[in-house]
């Protein structure tokens, strides 16, 4: 068993024998019709991956290795606010990024530690700093979150941002019982929005995932995605998901997307991961699903979650891209801190990826 196997194993070992509160079944969970025999289930039916499962997939599969660090060239820090019509989105890490538009600066699944694990000193390590530093945030005015899991929903970085700016979370059903202070902290079902201004309302929408902490509380909570209609725009932001029938239905329900994030890593061993990852061939038809005019890939080469190599999404991304025949500016990816400007259409010229 290597190094890095151990360590997750440990990781998960301490999480067993952790005593956190469970989550209470609320009015809002019982009333959703996602909600069935205490957990959530989606739309589509999948096989549910036991701990078991999972620790002797852990434990078998053959990891790729990655780098202890990388690092990447620094880029400028983001404004304070982006007003009139331009976009900027801005990729950070993993599934942390910055949306500024009117005025409004919109932060998603902000995840800062050294680790995302129940414990300190085991589990996944951060193999690059986050493109923006924590202090290097503007202001922070909503932020939104996706499900619980502990790449997603780090109580470190939450309380941090709710010290300093106080900002409104956006949650799906029971995730509110995950935080200290519930203070400013909306719960939402499944195509549930809310309105923040005349210029900006933000839908919870459906996704292919799952949820949980600990090894007793599996679906407890609700994951989902978010479309935020903002000055005019669709932005798509698709947290996690395996591929379904939900891009589709997201399609359907709102129109082509101007700007999507879709995940890209994260995916192999494919018997395992795939029915709660999408792949980069996957997120690509995610993209044609939603008919999205630009979309930019996330949720990679941030913490080693799977067996795949560092640059394999990315890489892959590029090809299957081609492979569908649409232009290379399509659907991009960015290095930690670079971002995309919606207003003239192009990602920011600083420093592209070197894979």
């Amino acid at each position: 068993m290597n190094k890095k196997v151990l360590w997750n194993l440990l990781a998960l070992i301490s999480l067993i024998f952790s005593s956190p509160a469970c989550v209470p079944t609320s009015q809002k969970m019982k009333k959703s019709p996602n909600f069935k025999n205490g957990q959530f289930h989606n739309f589509e039916n999948i096989e549910s991956k036991s701990l078991w499962k999972f620790l002797k997939t852990r434990a078998t599969t053959e990891w790729a290795s990655w780098p202890e660090h990388r690092e990447f060239p620094k880029q400028p820090k983001p404004p304070q606010r982006v007003e009139g019509s331009e976009v900027r989105v801005t990729y950070i890490n993993h599934a942390t990024l910055l949306i500024q538009a009117g005025g409004f600066n919109i932060l998603t699944d902000p995840q800062y530690s050294k680790r995302c694990s129940p414990v300190s000193f085991a589990g996944p390590k951060r193999v690059h700093a986050p493109g923006v530093l924590f202090e290097d945030l503007p202001p922070i005015d909503i932020v939104l979150i996706s499900h619980d899991h502990y790449d997603h929903l780090d109580l470190p970085s939450i309380e941090k941002l709710q010290t300093r700016d106080q900002p409104k979370f956006l949650v799906g059903l029971g995730v509110k019982s995950r935080f200290k202070d519930k203070a400013y902290v909306t719960e939402l079902d499944w195509w549930q929005n809310v309105e923040i201004s005349k210029d900006l309302r933000i839908h919870f929408v459906e996704v292919q995932h799952f949820s949980g902490r600990y090894p007793w509380d599996r679906n407890s909570t609700l994951w989902g995605g978010f479309v935020i209609e903002l000055i005019g725009r669709k932005i798509y932001f698709g947290g996690d998901s395996g591929y379904g029938g939900h891009y589709l239905r997201t399609y359907e329900k709102f129109g082509p997307m101007d700007l999507s994030l879709i995940p890209i890593g994260a995916y192999a061993p494919r018997e395992f991961m795939g029915p709660v990852h999408v792949d980069p061939k996957q997120a690509v038809q995610a993209h044609l699903d939603l008919k999205s005019k630009k979309s930019m890939g996330m949720h990679f080469g941030t913490f080693q979650l799977t067996a795949e190599e560092i640059d394999e999404p990315t890489r892959l991304l590029k090809q299957e891209v081609k492979n569908a025949g649409l232009g290379e500016e399509a659907f991009i990816s960015l290095i930690p801190g670079q971002f995309l400007d919606l207003k003239s259409d192009n990602p920011s010229q600083i420093q592209g990826r070197e894979d």
